[in-house]
């Protein structure tokens, strides 16, 4: 009785060795982490009421923006049957907030500024992998469609205003580097980061309009000042869980 427990058990682990070794035809991916603004993306309203939009404030030229989250879902097929290259697309978001509130002797008020980019993105991935590796590291570039949005609200003893940005498109590209690792015959742990250049094509500037503001990433003259243009660029830190088809 204890041989054919034993064969069994090897039987069982041989099956799920094999199963688990084989590439899979299709990867689906769900993720979500944290997103790093940066320059010029990144910024800070000021230390004082009369500062968050100028008269002093060093960071006027950016989107103010100090942190964010993303999230999305990514789906991976090998080019051909046990190729190391992977074409890879997806829908990501990501959302970034700054908020912060003035009493001070230039003024009182609440400030919460949004700023979302929904982006559908399509490239190629490299992956380190075998037919026996459980851990398989990964390289890749995705061209991006980005969707931009936000809204802005302040709250001041007069009252609360709210603004909305009107929908931008821009078309950009990042690149980024991770790892899977296969727990279990089809599902596995994914970790990785991606950095962005979210508007390198489309950069314009539109005066806003009533309660609607404009991206403006664009260079522009006011007052007889120039303003370069902004690049929006941003790290994305991300982990999530991976479920592998056709094996």
């Amino acid at each position: 009785m204890r041989y054919k427990s034993l064969i069994f058990l090897i039987i069982t682990a041989f099956a799920f060795v094999n199963i688990t070794n084989s590439q899979p035809t299709a990867i689906v991916k769900f993720i979500g982490g944290y997103s790093l603004p940066l320059p010029d993306l990144k910024g800070n309203f000021g230390n004082m009421y009369n500062q968050w939009t100028g008269n002093g404030n060093p960071d006027t030229n950016t989107f103010f923006m100090k942190s964010g989250i993303n999230y999305g879902i990514f789906v991976k097929f090998p080019v051909k049957r046990n190729s190391n290259v992977n074409i890879i697309g997806g829908i990501a978001f990501n959302v970034f907030n700054n908020s912060i509130s003035y009493d001070d002797t230039t003024g009182r008020g609440d400030f919460d500024l949004t700023q979302s980019i929904l982006g559908v993105t399509f490239g190629a991935e490299y992956a380190f992998q075998s037919k026996k590796s459980r851990f398989n590291p990964f390289i890749g570039a995705e061209f991006m469609l980005n969707v931009f949005g936000g809204s802005l609200t302040i709250e001041t003893p007069e009252g609360t205003t709210d603004l909305s940005m009107n929908s931008t498109t821009r078309y950009g590209f990042q690149f980024g580097a991770g790892a899977d690792y296969v727990v279990h015959n089809n599902i596995g742990i994914t970790l990785g980061v991606k950095y962005a250049f979210a508007n390198l094509l489309g950069r314009e500037f539109k005066d806003d309009i009533g309660s609607k503001y404009n991206l403006n990433d664009g260079e522009y003259t006011s007052g007889g000042v120039t303003y370069p243009e902004k690049n929006i660029q941003y790290l994305q830190f991300y982990g999530g869980m991976s479920f592998y088809f056709g094996r």
